[in-house]
């Protein structure tokens, strides 16, 4: 399967779970729509076993046995044993997917198409096929989140069945190719829609998912120099993504053996599936439900490569028995209560194997706070050495915190016993910015891994430090101890930048005089003054004054305008779709701009809106976007933002297929505003109202606006541009006097 049909798969099952949203929050829609693919795999899973590897030699399949063949009860009997004992759990043909998704969605009236009694069943089936056998620990109420008595699925019994039913239907219709041994399709579909709902759930994300950029750090970093490894552990595992990653990085034909533990039940069962699903057997991974510090569950392990983004700076009892404790007694001190921080690194290196490696997420702090923290970090590396390398992260890159984290790579025996290891990566030339979000690209973390391979010192990236420096440091760890990064500034033209808000003034000026003509027809207070607040406030109420027809233009003839009609958005519009622009339009079009790596800056509001990430020149969706078109996001991350309207952009812009784009003959200026505030709820409406959806455009063209004249309609545009070159000038002087006192300063101490 190509890197484009695993995308359409990704998407399809992005767009069914969506069938689900209803009033749900994201954590709960999240629990069905992976549930239910979750059984969907159990099932094809099994009929493939078992038609390929028990019944090839007989002249029927799994799906054909039921009650009218003879001997069926022995049949199944000596099917559930041999694949109990290969797969862990068995599923009777009347149980499976396909049967279940069919009687539900069936369009004869003969019999009941009610299926939740049955799917409860069938569920709990699933479960109890395990029991006494050596997969029970890993399907015990692996479905206990599926609630499908839930009112969130519907008022009535009746609509509960067919919303559910719908969802089976649409997943039915998926083939997750799993006859195809080489590609993980359906693992890594899976973890795409476990990245989708942490990236819209906010500060809970942190609890179930590591970014994958992260992930993928930590796995290079534990594999960097052994690429055999038989053991993996992650003491706060949430989804199992991380354990997951490492096996990525090694070759195919090494399977270590997976164990975790994790807080949170509904993350635990998420876990366990992520393994089942993504092919591990029930024998190579050992996922515990627990309190990692206060109830450990593997303490008679010790683990080849251990990777961990435990909570950051967690609460944990830090009673005194645990001064007694084999993980915690050698180091004299416990870690505060309120920062569990070095606890987890103390239950870490207690199971690291004397040949692993271990790195570890974790915030800034611990590599120089004082106290108890300070006595254990000065014992990690005064008496054990066991630090290798401390990274510095970007900051925003984390779900739920902006905070910038570190990594810290431990090892028992160092090839390098006499240095440690600074790499400073959060400077901006490591990473991409994509709206508040940070990412570390392949080539950043490429990068970190050479650097960490070659141990080199790199100006105002890494240092080699020695343990005689670290002393000297008192053992803070803090990078800028290390690690130089300043950067002088580039000395500012004082003539230059006086010029320039010389130029600012004049504009103002200009702007001022056609803002105020418009406040006079208007009979409205003028915006005077430079306080960017107050004008933006004055903005917001004149908007809504015209939008409510409070206030009305004139004709440049005194007269009044025609009333306001209403009119569908699907009537005054086009919806544009892809084009297949080519480099070659771009190359040979002079004007022509092209949105490649992440955000385009809106004319009017400044604000920032990300249209396109990593976008090939000759991606056959690219639309050709023209002056005073508007456009809607495909998708947001809060209810307000998935129904923001983009104001008019520049002429011949490539933008990628997947927005809304909106062409009409109305004025696009005034079209921006009207859907980008006054109908911006009604848009959301549109959109269910919760965290990240895709406003199809068969439902904006039902949109109705109540739209002035198009001579009126460019008067209020132009009123408001004046204000927002009001606000563009203030911002712009406020920024150049910055400038200008910089400049002032330079030439006062040079």
């Amino acid at each position: 399967m190509s890197e484009e049909q695993k995308k359409i798969l990704q998407q399809k099952l992005w767009d069914i779970a969506n069938t689900l949203r209803g009033k749900m929050m994201a954590d709960d829609f999240r629990d069905y729509i992976l549930g239910f693919i979750f059984y969907k795999y159990l099932s094809e899973k099994i009929e493939r076993f078992i038609d390929m590897e028990l019944l090839s030699q007989d002249d029927f399949n799994f799906v054909d046995i039921d009650e009218s063949m003879q001997n069926h009860d022995n049949i199944l009997k000596d099917l559930q044993k041999d694949t109990v004992e290969e797969l862990g759990y068995f599923l009777k043909p009347n149980e499976l997917f396909s049967f279940i998704a069919k009687k539900g969605n069936k369009e004869s009236k003969e019999g009941s198409n009610f299926i939740l009694d049955d799917l409860e069943s069938i569920l709990k089936n699933i479960e109890s096929s395990t029991m006494g056998t050596g997969s029970q620990d890993d399907y015990e109420n692996l479905f206990e989140d599926l609630d499908l008595s839930s009112s969130k699925l519907g008022r009535s019994e009746n609509a509960k069945n067919e919303l559910i039913a719908k969802v089976l239907a649409h997943l039915d219709e998926i083939d997750f190719k799993l006859r195809d041994s080489k590609a993980d399709v359906l693992g890594d579909a899976y973890e795409y829609l476990i990245a989708k709902f942490a990236s819209g759930a906010g500060k809970t994300a942190g609890e179930f998912y590591t970014p994958q950029m992260v992930s993928t750090l930590l796995a290079k970093l534990v594999t960097s120099k052994r690429k055999k490894i038989a053991t993996v552990y992650d003491p706060t595992c949430g989804s199992g993504s991380l354990l997951l990653r490492v096996a990525k990085e090694l070759p195919k034909e090494e399977h270590p053996k997976f164990y975790g533990q994790e807080l949170t039940r509904t993350t635990y069962n998420l876990a366990r599936m992520n393994m089942i699903l993504h092919d591990v057997h029930y024998c190579d991974f050992d996922i515990k439900n627990e309190d990692t510090l206060e109830q450990p569950q593997h303490m008679d392990k010790t683990f080849e490569a251990i990777v961990a983004n435990p909570p950051f700076s967690a609460h944990w009892s830090a009673r005194e028995l645990f001064l007694s404790d084999d993980r915690f007694s050698q180091y004299g001190k416990l870690a505060p209560r309120t920062k569990a921080d070095f606890a987890f690194v103390q239950h870490m290196l207690h199971h690291l194997a004397e040949n692993g490696t271990m790195a570890v997420v974790l915030p800034h702090g611990v590599l120089f706070r004082g106290a108890a923290e300070g006595v254990i970090r000065k014992y990690i590396i005064e008496e054990r050495n066991y630090i290798d390398a401390v990274i510095g992260l970007p900051a925003n890159i984390f779900f739920g915190t902006s905070i910038p984290t570190s990594i810290l790579v431990f090892k028992k025996c160092r090839e390098n016993p006499d240095d440690i290891l600074f790499i400073d990566a959060s400077g901006k030339e490591n990473f991409e910015k994509v709206k508040a979000q940070n990412f570390l690209r392949d080539c950043d973390i490429e990068k970190i891994i050479r650097t960490y391979k070659s141990r080199k010192t790199i100006d105002k990236y890494s240092y080699k430090a020695s343990l005689d420096e670290v002393r000297e440091n008192e053992y803070n760890l803090n990078i800028p101890r290390y690690v130089d990064t300043f950067e002088e500034e580039e000395p500012i033209d004082l003539d230059e930048v006086t010029e320039y808000l010389s130029v600012i003034d004049n504009f103002s000026k200009e702007n001022d005089k056609v803002l105020f003509e418009y406040c006079n027809e208007l009979e409205l207070p003028k915006p005077i003054g430079n306080n960017i607040f107050l004008i933006e406030e004055y903005k917001k109420g004149v908007m809504q004054k015209i939008f409510s027809q409070e206030i009305r233009f004139k004709a440049n003839d005194g007269s009044e305008y025609a009333p306001w009609e209403k009119k569908r958005l699907g009537n005054i519009a086009i919806f544009l779709k892809g084009k297949g622009i080519s480099k070659t339009d771009i190359v040979e079009n002079g004007s022509l701009e092209c949105i490649r790596y992440g955000e385009l800056y809106t004319v009017y509001d400044e604000r920032i809106l990300h249209v396109i990430s990593k976008t090939n020149l000759n991606k056959k969706d690219l639309i050709l976007s023209k002056s005073n078109d508007v456009i809607i996001p495909a998708s947001g991350e809060t209810q307000i933002d998935i129904a923001t309207a983009s104001c008019v952009l520049k002429d011949n812009v490539a933008l990628s297929g997947d927005l809304n784009i909106i062409r009409t003959n109305e004025n696009g200026v005034f079209l921006s505003y009207y859907l980008n505030n006054a109908k911006k709820i009604e848009i959301a409406r549109l959109a269910q109202g919760i965290s990240v959806v895709h406003l199809y455009s068969s439902q904006l063209k039902q949109l109705k606006l109540n739209l002035p004249s198009i001579q009126e309609q460019t008067k209020i545009a132009n009123f408001l541009s004046a204000i927002d070159e009001k606000l563009l000038h203030v911002k712009t002087k406020l920024e150049k006097t910055k400038e200008f006192k910089k400049a002032l300063l330079q030439q006062m101490f040079v």
